[in-house]
C-alpha cells in the first residue's frame, strides 16, 4: 500500500512502533534518526507517510509537515509526542499534519493512523491524473538566497544588505531581505531604517497571513529594497517559530523576485529552515583558521542534510588580507572553488557607519563592483 518513514528510532516508544508496524505487510517501513538525515529521501522517495517518533523535536516535525504541504509533495505526516497538550495541537492543524498522538495512547493507535494516512496516500495519488488536467498554472516563485556562516564576525549583514541593494537598485529586480538574526539582527541599522513593525508581528498575524498583509509588515528603503526586519526585543524572538518561517518564507518567495535572507551565527532551527527553502547559499568564509573550519564543517553538515552542492556557493570575504594565507589553501581545506572575492576596504566600516550599503555609497569601488558581481552570478542562475 505504501512506503512508512519513521522518525526517531532511538527511544522505547519508536523501538514499540518499528516492530508493529513491521506486521503489516502491506507497508514498507524506513527508520531514520531524524528529518535531517531522512529529508533528501523524503524529497527523491515521497513516502505515503512519515511518522514522527517522540525522539524527534515537535518542531522539527511541523517544519516538516509545513513545507510538504506549501511544496505540494503527496505525503501524509503523523506525529506521536511524548506530551501532547492543547498548542502543539494548534500548530499541527495549522502546519497540515494529518493527526497527532500522545505516546501514552500506545502504538496500536499510532499504526492505526498511519494505515488510514497510508490508505489515504494511496487514494490520493490514484486521483491525481484524472484532476491534473485542470490544475491552475503554478504560480511564479521567486529565488531564495541565504547568507551563510556559523562564525560571527565574517560580514554576513554586510553582504546580506548589500547583495540585496545591488539587486534592488542596479538590477532592478524586486528585492526582499530578510533578518533572520532574531535576537541581535543588524539589518535595520545597516539599511537605516526604523522597525516599526518586523517579522515579530507578521508570525503573530499567522493564522491570516496572506501576501496582502505580508506586504504592511516590510519597511521599504530609499533603494526600492523591502525589508522583513527582526523583533526589536530578543525575548520576542521565542514566538517566531520555525514553522511560521517556513510559512512567511514561502509566502515572501510569491511576492519577489529574489528574497535574501541574513542569518545568525549558528546552525539552528532557524537557519535550517531557511536553508531548505534556499535556491542559493552563500556560504562565507575569511582568511583565518577558525571561519575555514567552520566553514568545512558546516559544509558538510549541509551536504548529510541534502543540500544539493550547487545551490551552495563559497565567497571569501576581505580576500585579500595579508594573514599568511592564501585563497587557494583555502579552497584545498574546504574542498570548494571559491566564486567570490570580496577585498577588505575601509569603506565598508564608513558605509555601516552612515547606515548606506556601500553599493550605494561607493558603487565605482573595488569592493563595491565585487559585490555587485556576486549579485550579478545569483542573476544568472
Amino acid at each position: 500500500m505504501g512506503a512508512v518513514f519513521l522518525i526517531g528510532c532511538d527511544d522505547p516508544v519508536s523501538q514499540s512502533l518499528t516492530r508493529e508496524l513491521g506486521r503489516r505487510p502491506e507497508l514498507t517501513v524506513q527508520s531514520f534518526e531524524s528529518v535531517d538525515a531522512a529529508m533528501p529521501h523524503i524529497v527523491t522517495l515521497t513516502p505515503s507517510v512519515v511518522l514522527i517518533g517522540p525522539g524527534e523535536s515537535p518542531d522539527r516535525g511541523l517544519a516538516l509537515a509545513s513545507y510538504l504541504e506549501h511544496q505540494d509533495i503527496d505525503t501524509y505526516v503523523v506525529m506521536v509526542a511524548a506530551h501532547l497538550d492543547t498548542d502543539l495541537l494548534r500548530s499541527a492543524m495549522k502546519a497540515g499534519v494529518r493527526d497527532v498522538l500522545a505516546a501514552s495512547d500506545g502504538p496500536e493507535a499510532a499504526v492505526v493512523s498511519v494505515v488510514d494516512a497510508a490508505h489515504a496516500a494511496a487514494k490520493r495519488r490514484e486521483a491525481a491524473p484524472v484532476v491534473a488536467h485542470v490544475a491552475a498554472p503554478p504560480a511564479k516563485v521567486g529565488k531564495v538566497i541565504t547568507v551563510f556562516s556559523t562564525k560571527g564576525g565574517v560580514g554576513k549583514s554586510v553582504l546580506s544588505t548589500n547583495i540585496a541593494a545591488a539587486l534592488a537598485s542596479e538590477y532592478k529586480k524586486s528585492t526582499i531581505i530578510v533578518d533572520l538574526d532574531l535576537e541581535f539582527g543588524d539589518v535595520a541599522v545597516m539599511l537605516q531604517l526604523k522597525p516599526t513593525r518586523t517579522i515579530y508581528d507578521a508570525a503573530q498575524s499567522i493564522d491570516r497571513l496572506d501576501a496582502e498583509m505580508l506586504k504592511g509588515f516590510l519597511v521599504t528603503h530609499e533603494s526600492g529594497l523591502r525589508a522583513l526586519l527582526a523583533p526589536v526585543r530578543p525575548e520576542e524572538a521565542e514566538s517566531v517559530t520555525t514553522v511560521r518561517i517556513a510559512q512567511i518564507l514561502d509566502l515572501l518567495k510569491t511576492m519577489a523576485d529574489y528574497v535574501v535572507v541574513d542569518t545568525p551565527a549558528s546552525l539552528s532551527e532557524v537557519v535550517l529552515t531557511a536553508l531548505e527553502r534556499s535556491d542559493v547559499v552563500l556560504a562565507i568564509a575569511t582568511l583565518d583558521v577558525p571561519s575555514v573550519k567552520n566553514t568545512k564543517v558546516s559544509l558538510q553538515k549541509l551536504h548529510q542534510i541534502g543540500m544539493k552542492s550547487g545551490a551552495i556557493r563559497l565567497v571569501l570575504n576581505r580576500a585579500d588580507s595579508k594573514v599568511w594565507l592564501e585563497p587557494q589553501e583555502i579552497e584545498r581545506a574546504i574542498a570548494d572553488r571559491i566564486v567570490a572575492r570580496i577585498p577588505s576596504d575601509r569603506l565598508v566600516p564608513r558605509s555601516v557607519n552612515k547606515g548606506v550599503p556601500v553599493v550605494l555609497d561607493a558603487p565605482r569601488s573595488a569592493v563595491a563592483r565585487s559585490i555587485s558581481g556576486l549579485a550579478a552570478q545569483v542573476t544568472e542562475g
